[in-house]
């Protein structure tokens, strides 16, 4: 059996979740699982969705693939991505319900609903593609792939958002976003590099999570300044207008 499918090779403790470098990932995964909260709850406040569109369908295709097809020998791990599918679940439904109204590019609003649904099978078949040809245990180089996509269009998105208002932006979640995959990204160089020797070395992992690191920096100031943009307009509009004598 191919190693991408056996976890027989593997000795040492990389799938020991009360490692230290597990135990910094699994606080990671509680940030990603606070993200996902706060941001529903911003979007379900604002009647909006809170990712982007092709961050939502490749993040549930990968939380898909981890939480029922590709194996797992570590319980808790499989109860963390069991619970981010779920979740996830309800900011599909978030998009599906408030997306459409919000698209401002005409074609897109009026395929929006085949559009979610061929960009989430397109995800599916290329991320399982990607962990059987490259044999990626655990479809972990996957998930930072799909990180890496999710924080650029973040940035976009956040962009957009300042024209409607900065509706389904979240300010605390964009900070558990950054600091959830930091705890992930140093627990992975771990396991990863236990785990999977015929990589050859984890340059690629160390560029995605460098990248993501930077880019989620970069979101955080762009979200903070667009919620406070936000926040002022009511204030502006109801200050008086002073009339000037000319």
């Amino acid at each position: 059996m191919h190693p991408t499918f056996s976890f027989e090779h593997v000795h040492g403790g990389p799938f020991d979740p009360f490692a230290w470098f597990n135990i910094i990932g699994e606080l990671g995964c509680v940030f990603w699982i606070l993200a996902y909260i706060l941001i529903i709850r911003q979007s379900f406040k604002d009647k909006s969705y809170g990712l982007p569109l092709v961050a939502i369908s490749m993040n549930l295709a990968w939380e898909f693939l981890a939480s029922w097809v590709i194996p797992n020998p570590v319980p808790l791990w499989l109860f963390f991505d069991r619970v981010w599918f779920f979740v996830d679940l309800v900011i599909v439904y978030q998009l599906v319900r408030y997306g459409r109204e919000l698209q401002t590019i005409p074609e897109i609003q009026r395929h929006f609903y085949p559009i979610i649904a061929g960009t989430v099978m397109l995800s599916i078949s290329g991320l399982y593609a990607f962990y059987v040809q490259y044999h990626d245990m655990l479809g972990l180089m996957g998930a930072f792939m799909v990180n890496l996509v999710m924080s650029v269009t973040f940035i976009f998105f956040a962009f957009s958002r300042r024209h409607q208002g900065g509706r389904g932006l979240s300010v605390p979640a964009a900070w558990c976003k950054m600091l959830g995959t930091l705890g992930t990204s140093i627990e992975c160089h771990y396991v990863i590099g236990m785990t999977q020797e015929w990589l050859g070395g984890l340059n690629f992992l160390t560029f995605l999570c460098l990248s993501i690191f930077l880019f989620d920096c970069l979101y955080i100031y762009v979200v903070t300044k667009a919620v406070k943009a936000t926040a002022r307009e009511p204030q502006q509009a109801q200050e008086p207008r002073l009339a000037v004598a000319v």
